[in-house]
């Protein structure tokens, strides 16, 4: 358990003793005799109320309940309220009761004498006295509680956009480098298909830098996105490569930047490019309910070790995507046989 950090929240620590000060007066019975010993009862009973829950928030709890364990908290908690209780009673024997003996009079009936023995002893007074001057340190615990609990949140958060960013980072220059791989090519052989890929390259170029910065976006900009991919591979390989490309969707929905294309681009670099005959590339996205479903099957070249070089680093960042903006939300399936591999992605919208 944290202390309460006094010294960075002082004026957040005087304004709530001042609510309880106003509170507590506020709430009192008035019987007694001048406004001036109202206040004067109040602000006592106040400054305890403060004893116990600094000493407390500094003491028994950071050094004796986390290091010496509960049973010296426990006998050390009693002995604070014997303290505050010796106090409390000091305080109404030997200055309210001479000064203000006309408010007491009836209060004091409820004791044998008033002795400070007599009172001090008295279980049922320590009882409520001891309640009194605790309230106040539940409530302030509670809310410095709450307050760390939130700051823990904010840095989980952060450090979860910070994980994804630099998943993005890495996952953007993997994909230009295998785009620009097919430029180049293209460039080589001096074909007239080469505008038609700058162009295309430029839309996902355009998309990738300024419409995926956020952690969500429309599900039809991706689909988009993967169409412009599609064409700009199609012309790279021709007739080499059928594509079957089946959508099902609203177009409202929204999913994490980049997810869906890094299966079919994997699907490119590993079952296409090193295909001799006829590779084929089947692609189903659909909505049902609130679940997404994506499915990519494409063929295998023969004995084509495909399972351990499709841990490629697109691939392992968008599972670690998928853990970090779906967890527990989402199922990644991949079903590899000799001659297809096929991935089927199911996602709670």
């Amino acid at each position: 358990m944290k202390k309460l950090n006094l010294r960075n929240n002082l004026w957040w620590h005087l304004a709530f003793w001042c609510c309880v000060l106003v509170f507590s007066i506020a709430s009192a019975n008035w019987y007694y005799s001048t406004f001036t010993e109202l206040i004067e009862v109040y602000t006592f009973k106040v400054l305890l109320q403060m004893l116990f829950a600094y000493t407390m928030s500094w003491l028994l709890l950071p050094k004796i309940l986390n290091k010496k364990g509960s049973t010296v908290f426990a006998i050390s908690l009693l002995a604070l309220f014997a303290i505050i209780h010796a106090l409390c009673t000091s305080y109404l024997v030997y200055y309210l009761v001479p000064n203000y003996s006309t408010t007491y009079t009836t209060y004091l009936q409820r004791f044998e004498s008033t002795s400070f023995q007599s009172i001090y002893f008295n279980f049922n007074h320590f009882f409520s006295t001891s309640l009194y001057y605790a309230y106040p340190c539940v409530i302030l615990v509670a809310i410095s509680f709450y307050i760390e609990k939130q700051k823990l949140l904010e840095l989980h958060e952060k450090k979860r956009e910070a994980e994804l960013n630099a998943l993005k980072n890495q996952l953007n220059p993997h994909f230009l480098f295998n785009t620009l791989n097919s430029l180049y090519l293209l460039a080589l052989k001096k074909s007239e298909k080469t505008i038609k890929v700058i162009e295309n390259l430029s839309h996902i170029l355009d998309y990738m830098l300024y419409r995926c910065d956020k952690k969500y976006v429309l599900l039809r900009d991706e689909l988009t996105l993967i169409n412009k991919y599609l064409e700009l591979e199609q012309i790279r390989y021709g007739k080499r490569v059928n594509v079957i490309f089946d959508e099902s969707i609203t177009g409202a929905e929204k999913i994490a930047p980049l997810l869906l294309l890094t299966f079919v681009e994997n699907a490119f670099k590993h079952g296409v490019s090193e295909e001799i005959n006829m590779a084929t590339i089947q692609i189903k996205v659909a909505n049902t309910g609130d679940q997404l479903y994506f499915e990519l099957k494409n063929s295998k070249p023969p004995k084509k070790n495909v399972t351990s070089e499709r841990k490629a680093l697109g691939l392992l960042n968008v599972r670690k995507q998928l853990e970090l903006l779906y967890p527990k939300t989402h199922e990644l399936k991949v079903t590899n046989t000799e001659n297809t591999y096929k991935t089927q992605l199911q996602i709670c919208l």
